[in-house]
């Protein structure tokens, strides 16, 4: 076990792998916090019944629940996982294997494997994908927008090999009610940042995304999820710039 190590979680009705995640997680320290923020499901249950402290705080965003999650850690040295990673063999052995040297970044990247529909996805958006995950806490902070939060820090990043297995979506009725949230998301952030909007930028983002997914990263190798996936990606691009618009309009009108 690792005794400067506390991983956190956050979590809201992640159930369906989160047993999975939690006792690969227990291999490298028990030190383990979830930050939940009012559960339904089994999630308290399964942290019960493994021992797992648990605390609520009620939902603050991606960004902000997560960077909460990391100040409430006992330890500077933080992993942070969501209830739908796994952390496999290999980087469970390279991270143990890290501590036991002198640790010379200040965090640490991990390669994500993005798994649907039992496949591991290795074109497309879905790959290559490398999320920096473990981190010292004093020296960086989440990046503060709506959606793809991040770890930033102006110190160095080393890449680890060892992956964490991802699995994201349980179904394709959920990639399409994630792609219409991430959109949403995505344009309050555009909105935020003062971004300009064409009367076609939904039509020529979205048809660059399909495009440079399905084509020019070969996602036509992962098959119908391959095409899927694509397909849900551009559509998430076209009605993001087509609700910034949609932002835009109601700001014009309460101003009129």
């Amino acid at each position: 076990m690792i005794s400067h190590l506390s991983i956190v979680y956050i979590t809201l009705n992640a159930e369906a792998y989160l047993e999975e995640s939690l006792l690969a997680a227990k291999q490298l320290t028990t030190n383990i916090l979830i930050i939940d923020s009012g559960s339904t499901d089994k999630t308290l249950t399964i942290c019960d019944e493994l021992s797992i402290k648990t605390r609520h705080k009620d939902w603050l965003g991606f960004a902000a629940q997560k960077q909460y999650a990391i100040d409430q850690a006992s330890h500077d040295w933080v992993l942070f996982l969501d209830a739908d990673e796994v952390l496999t063999v290999k980087a469970i052995n390279e991270i143990h294997a890290l501590f036991q040297t002198t640790l010379t970044a200040t965090a640490y990247s991990l390669p994500r494997e993005n798994w649907f529909q039992d496949k591991w996805i290795q074109h497309g958006s879905w790959s290559p994908d490398k999320v920096t995950r473990l981190i010292h806490r004093t020296q960086g902070k989440m990046k503060p927008v709506l959606v793809h939060e991040c770890w930033e820090t102006t110190g160095k990043i080393i890449a680890l090999k060892g992956a964490i297995k991802h699995y994201s979506y349980s179904s394709y009725s959920e990639l399409m009610i994630k792609a219409d949230k991430y959109s949403s998301l995505g344009a309050q952030q555009l909105f935020i940042n003062k971004k300009t909007c064409s009367q076609w930028s939904p039509l020529t983002h979205g048809f660059a995304s399909f495009i440079r997914l399905f084509l020019l990263k070969r996602g036509y190798k992962d098959g119908i999820e391959g095409a899927a996936i694509a397909y849900t990606t551009a559509m998430a691009s076209f009605m993001k710039y087509a609700k910034l618009q949609e932002l835009y309009r109601q700001q014009n009108s309460h101003q009129e």
